[in-house]
């Protein structure tokens, strides 16, 4: 009995079609109720119009005749049979109306019952279209354990316009991020120009590379949103291809190799040669060691400090199945425990101040993670702690066997 109750409180069709059954009991019964109260009434009524009709009928059984037969032959039966039927009518009339009036107040109160939601579902979207996304439909207490289809859809509604209300916030945010990212190196070269016209800064070769720079770092800056903004709406496609570990690894390696040198941090790599190839867009791949690499060498300082590029296969200690992981372990500044969730959105910086100061745009690492997850790898960032080190590992599914 309780799931049938659970199962008709948890289904709009069935309390429609209980709802027509309602609505027609509502009128048999109140029609036969009115029947029974006005048809015997309304018969009294119309044999008394029959009085002097009824003595001239007595009369005539008394002579021997039928027994709806007057005293002057005339036959009863019709006479009898109009005034039923036309009490009968007066009577259904009344029910009907009665009924009809019964089951129009059950039909408007159920009616009401089901379009109540509706409108107010209706005005909610009303106001959110206008902007007002903190608004919210009303749902019942009783939708927490279980509610009908309009209950469900005013619960998926609200979802709706908690993901719309934080998509807005997102948006605001990333233009504010947007904006601050930009301001820096623009407020530097207008700083810098407007010092070498007013004579404050003399034309020498250190200030025009400051310039340049500042410039390349805002050309960074919007090559990253952009490619970001492809990445996102999936305006891209993978040339998936069976690649090698250790050419992705070799040619990541030699193009860092020269800045590392520079900075002195040692570059190490730890491929081994069983290593089988993944299933990669190899330009992708190498953006996403890219990104990594140079987020290593930025947040390593230099003197005895080193990086190392690490792949483990499948088969290895730690490996996984059906995965090659690619590990970039650094000996730099570590990350506390409670930066490492939220280090792959974008404009997340550990330290805001000084990751500006050493050119970073905030969102390398974003684009390596909606890289690895296009991919259906995965992407995670481990750390002792600061000035402990950190280790940043992706993984790309093995290539399928020919």
């Amino acid at each position: 009995m309780n799931k049938l109750l659970q199962w008709w409180r948890q289904r709009l069709a069935a309390k429609l079609f209980f709802a027509h059954l309602l609505v027609i009991a509502a009128g048999a019964i109140t029609l036969l109720i009115a029947g029974e109260s006005v048809a015997p009434k309304a018969f009294e009524r119309h044999l008394a119009t029959m009085g002097h009709l009824m003595q001239r009928m007595m009369q005539g059984m008394m002579m021997g005749r039928g027994p709806y037969t007057r005293t002057d032959g005339v036959d009863l039966t019709a006479d009898l049979f109009h005034n039923f039927h036309a009490a009968l009518t007066e009577a259904m009339v009344v029910a009907l109306l009665v009924s009809g009036a019964a089951a129009v107040l059950v039909s408007w109160f159920i009616s009401r019952r089901i379009v109540a939601p509706i409108q107010a579902m209706s005005q909610v979207s009303r106001r959110i279209a206008e902007g007002h996304y903190e608004e919210r439909v009303a749902v019942p207490p009783e939708a927490a354990e279980g509610t009908d289809e309009l209950g469900e859809l005013a619960l998926n509604f609200n979802r709706m316009a908690e993901r719309l209300a934080r998509t807005e916030e997102a948006r605001r945010q990333w233009l504010a991020d947007i904006s601050h990212e930009m301001r820096t190196p623009l407020a530097s070269i207008l700083a810098y120009a407007e010092g070498l016209q007013d004579g404050v800064f003399p034309p020498e070769p250190e200030i025009y590379q400051q310039i340049v720079r500042e410039t390349k770092r805002l050309q960074r800056l919007v090559d990253d949103l952009h490619e970001l903004s492809r990445l996102e709406a999936g305006a891209y496609t993978l040339n998936r291809q069976p690649v090698s570990p250790r050419q992705l690894v070799d040619e990541v390696v030699q193009r860092f190799a020269p800045a590392y040198t520079n900075k002195g941090v040692a570059l190490e790599t730890e491929v081994p040669s069983e290593a089988p190839a993944v299933w990669a867009d190899p330009e992708r791949a190498i953006q996403v060691l890219s990104n990594l690499l140079d987020n290593a060498l930025r947040h390593t300082p230099p003197g005895g400090r080193r990086v190392t590029v690490r792949v483990i296969p499948p088969q290895a200690t730690g490996g996984e199945k059906g995965f090659v992981r690619f590990e970039v372990q650094d000996t730099g500044e570590g990350i506390s425990p409670e930066h490492l969730p939220h280090l792959f959105r974008r404009f997340y910086r550990v330290d805001k101040s000084r990751s500006r100061q050493r050119g970073g745009s905030g969102i390398g690492l974003t684009i390596a993670r909606l890289l690895v997850e296009a991919h259906g790898g995965r992407i995670e960032a481990h750390s002792p702690g600061p000035g402990q080190g950190s280790t940043f590992l992706f993984t790309l599914p093995v290539a399928p066997r020919k």
